[in-house]
């Protein structure tokens, strides 16, 4: 009997080695190809949400410290889509002037598809005036009270509450995400009496 030595791969062995690379490969480009995708989309949600929640965050804030919801002010209307707010006037510390007779006004509106903030001082007010953009590319500013939409509601110096919901969108990949983040604020009113 006769012993012979191998001293390689067969053509067909070296062939089927190639294939399994060839294989190994293709996963390997389709899986980081996917993790890639869901990378973008993934990034573009969060930055959306976090666009989004700052937005309610700061006009939140205005609302605990307004007075009431205005009807009109000026050149303004509160609808669904733009809110007017009635906030006690402050001196530079900061600290409210006067309750009953000074009062400052802050309005956010949709405006050409950015979200404006006007902050309109009283005469003896510190706050510093400001009409500007607070965020670019918010689609949509919803406004309510207890489910209702604001535009539906006659009086709206008598609210109490309002909920905010903003949407935010961001096209990734050639789809739509939007993100549509809200609260439900209550406003100061004249609870300032018995805080103090």
């Amino acid at each position: 009997m006769r012993i012979t030595k191998r001293k390689g791969f067969s053509l067909t062995e070296f062939l089927i080695i190639i294939l399994i690379t060839i294989i190994a490969l293709a996963i390997a480009i389709m899986l980081y190809t996917s993790v890639n995708r869901d990378y973008k989309v993934l990034i573009s949600y969060l930055n959306s949400f976090v666009k989004a929640r700052e937005t309610v965050d700061k006009i939140s804030k205005d609302c605990r410290m307004a007075i009431r919801i205005m009807d009109n002010y000026g050149a303004y209307t509160t609808s669904d889509d733009c809110l007017i707010l009635k906030v006690p006037s402050i001196d530079t510390s900061g600290d409210i002037v006067d309750v009953d007779e000074e009062f400052d006004y802050i309005v956010y509106r949709i405006n050409n598809g950015d979200l404006w903030k006007t902050v309109i001082p009283g005469s003896n007010s510190a706050r510093l005036s400001e009409d500007g953009v607070l965020k670019k590319s918010v689609e949509s500013l919803l406004l309510a009270s207890d489910g209702t939409p604001l535009s539906s509601i006659l009086h709206k110096s008598a609210l109490t509450r309002v909920t905010v919901w903003v949407a935010v969108s961001e096209t990734v990949l050639g789809k739509k995400y939007t993100i549509n983040p809200g609260t439900t604020i209550k406003l100061m009113n004249y609870e300032w009496r018995f805080i103090r």
